[in-house]
């Protein structure tokens, strides 16, 4: 089965050819008789259909976080490939990192999470709540996500470390909203976990890498909207700062399990406030 991605950001929608869809509603009040309580927690719902036409949808799956809560704005972001779906809520408020935490303690505000769920038949299940390695208030975990087989890419488009390539330090909190990226890969048994913890290469306050994200096999494409170099084209000067908010995407590929930056793009007619990197796609060895 192909692969489909629907990414919401401001009701924009990116589909990619598959006979099932994804939507959400990341500000979905439901039910509505507690609308006070459940304002703006976030759905998301799944269709199928086969053949892909409009008089043959089937009804779908309404889903919901395992720990639904006012303001969580899941479904702000959907990747689905096969039988495997993962959903964001960057507005998530648990402080627990890694896979499989405590979704209930909400003492870190908008650091964000995600959700990821498998199909058997026509049934959808979750199978695992995801967090970041560094989870912090205002990383925003979960604004971007990306499936490709047994690997899915989040962004945190407010992570704050000044750390940069693969691995570096998360501790690290000196760049204000630089924005990060994290590859979790999945087992034989089902469970996931964190194979790297991305940064661009000339990681910047403000740059928000991970604004958007793409992922197919070994590579992965980051966009980050609001990076600041003056460069154009491929592999130019990153560290001439002197076009604000001109965007920048980065692409990484997989060697075994080691991940690592083989590309800087950036627009050949760079521009203040062109905000290239706002939407980012890769296929097979074609990035755009």
């Amino acid at each position: 089965m192909a692969r489909f991605r629907a990414a919401m950001r401001m009701n924009r929608y990116v589909p990619k050819e598959n006979p099932s869809m994804n939507t959400s509603v990341p500000r979905a009040d439901v039910p509505a008789r507690m609308f006070r309580r459940h304002r703006m927690t976030g759905a998301a719902l799944l269709l199928c259909a086969m053949p892909l036409t409009a008089a043959d949808f089937e009804s779908g799956s309404f889903i919901k976080a395992s720990n639904t809560d006012a303001g969580d704005t899941f479904g702000t972001s959907i990747a689905l490939e096969d039988e495997t779906a993962a959903i964001g809520a960057p507005m998530e408020d648990s402080a627990a990192t890694g896979v499989g935490g405590n979704q209930l303690d909400d003492s870190a505000s908008a650091s964000g999470a995600v959700y990821v769920l498998s199909r058997t038949a026509e049934a959808w299940s979750q199978q695992a709540y995801i967090k970041a390695s560094n989870t912090n208030p205002g990383d925003l975990f979960g604004e971007a996500v990306a499936v490709s087989g047994d690997t899915l890419a989040v962004t945190a488009l407010g992570e704050d470390s000044a750390a940069t390539g693969v691995d570096g330090n998360q501790d690290d909190n000196a760049a204000l909203s630089a924005g990060a990226a994290y590859v979790f890969t999945r087992g034989g048994a089902g469970n996931w976990s964190q194979q790297a913890y991305i940064k661009a290469s000339n990681t910047g306050s403000g740059d928000q890498f991970g604004f958007s994200v793409d992922l197919d096999g070994e590579l992965l494409i980051v966009g980050a909207s609001e990076e600041d170099s003056a460069a154009t084209g491929v592999d130019g000067n990153a560290a001439d700062d002197s076009a604000n908010d001109a965007g920048a995407a980065y692409v990484f590929e997989r060697t075994g399990t080691e991940w690592s930056q083989v590309a800087y793009l950036k627009a050949s007619n760079t521009g203040p406030g062109d905000v290239f990197g706002w939407s980012v796609a890769v296929s097979g060895d074609t990035v755009a």
